[in-house]
């Protein structure tokens, strides 16, 4: 596991119901700080404001799912439902770009496996489609959702799995020179 900036290296453990008040907390903080790069205020506003719906406290209890910890601190987290919907992925907006959102896709991934799941699909924001493109996950659309009043457009992706739990990669078109 990398090592962010404290000594101790970070662990991925499985979510329990003690990380949630926690989790909501890096949810909120996360789509605040680091929503602006990519939304409208309105968008980043709504957004945050999930941290709040019952929705998203029945899915980290009822999917299964992993979180990042540095000494105790939850640093992100993922889950993954039993029909291979991956539906949330986030990451501390004090740890962007280390690594760890990879690390937690991998674990879910392994998992995805380990359930018998030949596929996954999820839905990507502007800052996490990149992550999910690199780990063989592909694009089927794009969707227009509605919060609050407020539109987001986000990236409806799948990816299939053999059965060792990786995605199946294929190689790349091969390049002319003209």
């Amino acid at each position: 596991m990398p090592q962010t900036q404290k000594t101790a290296p970070a662990r991925i453990r499985p979510l329990r119901e003690q990380h949630i008040p926690d989790l909501l907390t890096l949810f909120e903080q996360s789509v605040r700080r680091m929503g602006p790069e990519h939304y409208s205020p309105q968008q980043v506003e709504q957004w945050a404001l999930g941290a709040r719906h019952p929705g998203l406290v029945s899915q980290l209890r009822e999917h299964h799912g992993w979180v990042i910890e540095q000494q105790g601190i939850p640093l992100g987290f993922v889950t993954l439902s039993d029909d291979g919907h991956l539906s949330l992925l986030y990451v501390s907006a004090d740890h962007p770009r280390q690594g760890l959102g990879g690390l937690l896709l991998e674990r879910a991934l392994q998992a995805a496996s380990q359930l018998g799941l030949h596929s996954l699909t999820t839905e990507a924001s502007a800052f996490s489609l990149a992550l999910f493109l690199r780990h063989g996950f592909e694009q089927a659309g794009l969707e227009t959702v509605e919060r609050g009043g407020v539109s987001f457009v986000r990236h409806r992706l799948y990816c299939r799995l053999p059965s060792q739990g990786q995605p199946l990669k294929y190689p790349p078109f091969p390049q002319s020179n003209e």
